[in-house]
């Protein structure tokens, strides 16, 4: 029968050694948990050693480590939240030697908190609040950072998915990055406008096509007040807004997390076509303008348009959706390229405004490092023409049940259909439509590729959220771990009670939220390599 344990208290795990803090209520965690930095690093004879974050910050003259050798009496392993694990061999005293490789050009901070459930020797982590980042107004070091509807994995058939805690509530964290670690400070738990929490059970008014059960196999009702969050705003008065992935919806919440209101493609709010996202594929990006005026949000891929010929995560274009926050009825669309994404299988996790017609795009395929496929893009819509409800493209028309605009009477999805994105820019062109415009930013993939090679350092799968300062020079990038978790045990013959399989990394840990800061001024990045002394005795 499987095993399950909830945890509560917030601890950090060492080899031979636990340290706990007395646990808070969710709304006033303890404060974060912090090692003191050693001088040196020590340990004795046969004895392994846990080197924290800011440990080997401290060692390293605070450049970043991003890649480690082998000592010369002693081994070294990944270990969690961020650390290291360093074991002399077995007789060895003295003074060993790390081989560490630093750069200067980017940083890196672990979440660092207990496991939300134990499902036999499976932990479902806590440290997933990188679908969406945004900046905390007013502070240098601190970022808002949104989990999704909440832990769940691929069940014995398509379409069903096994939610391990069906009661999570979408939640924002409040981190501060600092030594090497995204402490806790806060979270701030979703709730409606009855001030009942959220969950991340389907929507009745959006069906995803899914089945939700619980570990035991029981199925899961949909909810009027579920909703699977993806996309966040910081605003200066606390004020948050947050997009989903079911309706898709964008809500507004005060800030102790209380919805305020609502958009949704069934009321007018939104454009009715925006419901024809795929399942999972809603819109999955939201940021706003500087001055604070437009909200701006993105869809993952394309939609399931009437009509459409094969899968839409072929089609080559998504929307960009404008809401104008003075003028509500104000909506704009413009179409998005992807890079070829019947080939490549990338998709769109974020986007972060850098002017009212700039913006940041994140591209990516759904494998880890080192051979995964996640850019960085600079898209501008200044030339783009106006595919929604508003559009006065001559020769269209529009239809908000029939797909949106149509160009000789068909949605332009199935206009476009499966192919090269290429292609598709040509086809829109010969209609009258320019696309978005986008440059390369940042390969992410080819910069981790160049500091790790084996893909160990930052190399998750799912790299979602993403914060562009400085006009963009600066990049802070979080990953959705996805919970740690990453399927049934036993897979599609599984049955209940159902015990899970850990999402693991390729450096050997279990996938974690952690957030990389990349300086994009010291791009091509170099590295040096440094000894850190390691005392044994």
């Amino acid at each position: 029968m499987a095993t399950t344990r909830l945890t509560t208290s917030r601890a950090w795990l060492a080899a031979g050694t636990v340290l706990l803090t007395v646990a808070a209520c969710a709304s006033d965690p303890p404060p974060p948990l912090s090692v003191p930095p050693l001088k040196e690093l020590t340990t004795r004879a046969g004895t392994v050693l846990t080197i924290s974050p800011g440990q080997l910050l401290t060692a390293t003259n605070g450049v970043t480590p991003v890649a480690f050798g082998k000592p010369a009496h002693g081994t070294i392993a990944y270990g969690a939240y961020g650390a290291m694990t360093y074991t002399p061999d077995a007789g060895f005293t003295g003074t060993d030697q790390l081989p560490v490789t630093v750069s200067h050009a980017v940083r890196i901070y672990a979440e660092d908190e207990t496991p939300l459930l134990i499902v036999g020797e499976v932990a479902v982590q806590a440290n997933a609040h990188g679908s969406a980042i945004a900046a905390v107004p007013g502070s240098a070091d601190e970022i808002y950072g949104l989990a999704d509807r909440g832990p769940n994995v691929d069940g014995r058939t398509a379409g069903e998915k096994v939610l391990p805690i069906p009661t999570f509530h979408p939640q924002i964290a409040k981190l501060k990055l600092r030594d090497g670690v995204a402490s806790l400070e806060q979270i701030i738990t979703l709730s409606g406008k009855d001030g009942a929490p959220l969950v991340g059970l389907i929507d009745p008014r959006a069906s995803t096509g899914e089945s939700l059960v619980d570990l035991n196999g029981n199925r899961l009702p949909p909810s009027d007040h579920g909703l699977d969050t993806e996309g966040l705003v910081a605003m200066p008065d606390g004020t948050f807004w947050v997009s989903d992935e079911y309706g898709p919806f964008i809500v507004h919440f005060d800030a102790n997390g209380k919805e305020l209101e609502r958009f949704s493609p069934y009321d007018g709010t939104l454009p009715e076509e925006l419901s024809l996202r795929a399942p999972n594929q809603g819109m999955e990006g939201l940021t706003i303008t500087p001055d604070g005026g437009t909200l701006v949000g993105i869809m993952q891929s394309a939609l399931v348009t009437p009509g459409l010929a094969g899968s839409s995560r072929s089609v080559p274009i998504t929307r960009i959706v404008t809401i104008n926050l003075a003028n509500r009825g104000d909506v704009h669309e413009y179409l998005y390229p992807l890079a070829d994404p019947q080939h490549t299988k990338v998709l769109v996790s974020e986007i972060a405004a850098i002017s009212a017609t700039t913006f940041l795009i994140d591209e990516r395929d759904d494998r880890p490092q080192p051979n995964g496929d996640k850019k960085i893009y600079a898209a501008d819509v200044s030339g783009a023409t106006d595919v929604g409800p508003r559009s006065a493209l001559p020769g269209a028309s529009y239809r908000a049940d029939g797909g949106g605009l149509l160009i000789d009477g068909v949605p332009i999805e199935t206009f476009v259909g499966v192919g090269p994105d290429a292609a598709a820019i040509d086809k829109l062109k010969t209609a009258g439509i320019a696309v978005t415009t986008k440059t390369l930013r940042l390969d992410l993939s080819g910069l981790l590729r160049s500091l790790s090679p084996n893909g160990d350092f930052f190399g998750h799968d799912h790299v979602e959220g993403l914060i562009g300062r400085d006009n963009g020079n600066t990049l802070i990038i979080a990953n959705d771990s996805d919970f740690g978790i990453d399927g049934l045990a036993g897979g599609p013959a599984a049955t209940p009670p159902f015990q899970l399989k850990p999402k693991m990394l390729p450096n050997g840990t279990q996938d974690s939220g952690e957030i990389l800061v990349v300086d994009t001024t010291r791009l091509p990045a170099t590295t040096e390599s440094v000894m850190v002394p390691i005392k044994v005795g």
